[in-house]
């Protein structure tokens, strides 16, 4: 019996193991030079998502995305792979 938990243990594990190593991409993508990353747009400029990414978030407003269908249907072809429309809060006056 416990030669059973232990295989059942190390199964587990395993797979375990290979779900989260799937999760998680060996590189971050870098958005430009990845063809099948989506494209970023923020408010209206294209954006790197290197520099998508450090944006703050209490920053943003709203963030929309498209993707397939709708987003060539909506954009055109050049956004095939997706787009990320970020939209930014504006600077309130004091």
């Amino acid at each position: 019996m416990k030669t059973m938990k232990k295989i059942a243990t190390v199964i587990l594990l395993s797979m375990f193991t290979f779900v989260v190593a799937a999760q998680k991409p060996s590189t971050a993508p870098t958005g430009k030079s990845d063809p099948v990353m989506p494209i970023y747009l923020v408010d209206g400029v294209e954006t790197p998502y290197a520099k998508v990414v450090k944006i703050n978030t209490a920053l943003i407003a709203s963030m929309d995305v498209y993707k397939g269908p709708d987003a060539i249907a909506k954009f055109g072809a050049k956004y095939k792979h997706g787009i990320v429309l970020v939209k930014l809060k504006k600077p309130t006056k004091k």
